[in-house]
């Protein structure tokens, strides 16, 4: 390695830039000079080339020691607050003086007398010499977000102590569950509008429970704008904070019956043509679909807001708590007025404020008016589900749509010159780009996770069970910097134990089961951190029941199924229907077929050889329901704390519901074959729901 990159190397692990990674399979990938500079560039740090390398080390370095404290801090509410400081020889005689203002508004005086022990000599910046000191508090916090200034010679420095429980929110050792999971959208009924609503989702979740569930989940519901590009995925919301309105049941709206416009229309015969179509339609149209809704709830809003009935001063209050959902409307009206692309916006609406805009009009009454009612709508449910101990599964995305409100609102957490996906595997060859900018490893922290958590909370206002999308971003996320090939992205680090600490604290006060999802490329640190802290895994029964590693073990602690929303349904998998599928949508190529073939061949093999070692089957290779059957069984009778069902593999579904690296017209609007009703009338659904529900309770081992 010459001179000039290994600079490179040491600048790149100063930012915490990782300068290789090991691929699928397992093999070193070097990341070029072109994507080290471009990743740190996209950090904020000062070069534009190798020339401007040694300077910049230089000004990190620098930077780092005249900052005398981290800004966050964890500690485990049974270990000992330590705190690490930087000093200069000429700080170190004198003592160190604090405040430490815990969550509750309590205060603490603290003075330190630095032990010549705790003292490390560290480096020498511009001939000063600096030190490493270590300072204890020995008394035990309470858990929470408290707040440490240090009055230090010439300057104060502050830090969040996230003092957090070790394990995150633990069910009882004992319970075994099970669930149902469809994405809100694909269901549907006789009453619903041609896609998924929140009445809709109720009713499921009585089905279940009434068979013995305990749980249902679905995708994320978050506000979205179902624009022309990124189209109607779920893992691109308009924001963290806000739930999306296309999911309102507007028959259980009260102020209906009270609004003849809004009547009107729903009586018109036009209105009920195009509402036909959408219900008969195997696919869901979001664009329609929501100009309908629309229609309606602009009608009830003026209502709402001339008339002020009863409920009036209920949205008041709502919206007096929920300081940002004016400003949100506001954003939301300004994107309708200017366009999507808020960079685009006139000058005075870009920088994370409206001034001198008229947006006080009837969008943001729109806004303000359908936030409170998917609150209340899904609010409704959540309650009855935590009251009852159930739960609702939620999905809490990785990403941001680029022009969401988020980051619109806080641009600098984001790196908004680069965008989050994945290196090449042997399915995209090419890397993923996700298309949204990731989180800024040291401004989330300057902000002290304040976003993040505040859209946790979200999240666990209503999941009694939360999956955390992509969970190896709290330790690592590929970026690929603008300009730079998907394929040549690099991987950045994050702090991974201090959203750790978050997740733990927030799940106890929530009393939420907190699943990560860790399928796919896995850093060999992640699943350890996961039963350190008490988080549940993620175990696809048929690829992991095979793998190397697994030889049918089933870990208790997870969340156990047959595929994701991301794959196709166990039918496309047992009759390989999905790899031909891959090779139509030119994910495989033609002369790579063979080999997938016999790699999907010796899984089935291994599989069915584990299933008859445990008496479930006798042949099954030509049976796609006795085997789809026959492996549920095994992972109902295992001691996995949750079985997640999918609701298309009952009727032995082979279309997906999304493929990854792809722009299909299909991908998130295929409604489920079944409706709800038809559903409830299934014997054979029936039948398998209570013999998985007789399994998990110990009745039985076979279906």
């Amino acid at each position: 390695m010459n001179a000039s990159l290994a600079q490179l190397h040491t600048l790149a692990n100063l930012y915490g830039v990782r300068t290789a990674f090991l691929d699928m399979n397992n093999q070193t990938r070097s990341a070029s000079v072109e994507s080290l500079v471009a990743a740190l560039k996209a950090l904020g740090a000062p070069i534009s080339g190798l020339a401007d390398v040694p300077a910049a080390i230089k000004e990190k370095r620098h930077r780092q020691w005249l900052e005398p404290l981290d800004p966050v801090i964890t500690v485990s509410h049974d270990e000992m607050l330590t705190v690490s400081l930087r000093l200069p020889f000429s700080s170190l005689n004198k003592p160190v003086k604090a405040n430490l203002t815990l969550e509750n508004g309590q205060k603490q005086e603290l003075l330190w007398r630095i032990e010549e022990s705790s003292i490390i000599h560290a480096a020498t910046i511009d001939g000063k010499s600096y030190y490493n000191v270590r300072l204890y508090l020995p008394n035990s916090l309470p858990d929470g977000y408290h707040r440490l200034r240090l009055e230090l010679p010439g300057h104060n420095a502050d830090a969040l102590v996230i003092s957090y429980p070790q394990k995150a929110f633990q069910p009882p050792q004992s319970e075994k569950i099970w669930g149902v999971f469809a994405p809100l959208y694909a269901i549907h009924s006789s009453r619903s509008w041609g896609a998924g609503d929140f009445s809709d989702l109720n009713t499921l979740f009585d089905q279940t429970l009434r068979l013995g569930g305990r749980f249902v989940g679905t995708l994320p519901l978050l506000a979205g704008f179902f624009d022309e590009k990124y189209g109607p995925g779920p893992y691109l919301p308009a924001s963290r904070f806000f739930w999306n309105e296309f999911y309102l049941d507007i028959q259980q709206i009260p102020e209906l019956a009270n609004c003849p416009p809004a009547l009107a229309i729903l009586q018109n015969e036009d209105f009920q043509k195009t509402l036909a179509e959408l219900k008969s339609s195997a696919y869901v149209n979001y664009e329609k679909q929501l100009k309908l809704k629309r229609q309606v709830l602009i009608e009830l809003t003026e209502y709402f807001f001339r008339e002020k009935p009863p409920r009036f001063t209920e949205f008041c209050e709502f919206v007096n708590k929920n300081t940002s959902l004016v400003d949100y409307a506001a954003f939301r009206e300004a994107g309708e007025k200017y366009g999507l692309k808020w960079t685009d916006w006139p000058k005075n609406a870009v920088n994370s404020h409206l001034d001198n805009l008229d947006l006080s009009g009837p969008t943001a009454r729109y806004y303000m008016f359908t936030q409170w009612l998917t609150e209340i709508q899904l609010g409704d449910l959540a309650r009855k589900a935590k009251n009852s101990n159930n739960h609702l599964y939620m999905d809490m995305p990785v990403g941001i749509h680029p022009y969401s409100y988020d980051v619109w609102k806080q641009p600098d957490i984001f790196a908004r010159s680069a965008s989050a996906g994945a290196p090449p595997d042997p399915v995209f060859t090419n890397g993923q780009n996700w298309d949204f900018p990731p989180l800024h490893p040291e401004n989330i922290r300057r902000q002290g996770y304040r976003y993040f958590i505040d859209g946790l909370r979200k999240q666990l206002s209503t999941a009694g069970m939360l999956r955390i999308d992509h969970l190896m971003n709290f330790h690592r996320l590929f970026w690929i910097p603008q300009g730079i090939p998907n394929a040549e992205g690099v991987y950045i680090n994050y702090k991974a134990e201090e959203f750790y600490a978050i997740l733990a604290l927030e799940s106890q006060r929530h009393n939420s089961v907190i699943i990560g999802e860790d399928l796919g490329l896995v850093p060999p640190e992640v699943r350890p951190m996961i039963e350190k802290h008490g988080l549940f895994r993620m175990f696809v029964g048929q690829y992991e029941l095979v793998s190397e590693n697994q030889l049918g073990y089933i870990p208790p602690q997870a969340a156990a199924g047959l595929n994701t929303h991301d794959m196709f349904p166990f039918a496309a998998f047992w009759q390989e229907q999905d790899i031909i599928e891959r090779q139509k949508m030119k994910l495989l190529n033609a002369d790579e077929v063979p080999r997938e073939l016999e790699q999907r061949r010796q899984v089935k093999r291994a599989l069915i050889s584990i299933l008859q070692y445990r008496g479930l089957t006798s042949d099954l290779a030509q049976d796609t329901k006795a085997t789809l059957h026959a492996v549920l069984s095994l992972l109902a009778a295992s001691p996995v704390y949750a079985l997640v069902l999918n609701l298309e593999d009952f009727w032995l579904e082979t279309k997906p519901q999304n493929v990854p690296g792809t722009v299909r017209k299909q991908n998130w609007t295929h409604k489920t074959a079944f409706s709800l009703e038809k559903m409830e009338s299934s014997k054979d659904i029936h039948q398998l729901q209570d013999d998985i529900n007789r399994i998990r309770k110990g009745a039985g081992n076979t279906l």
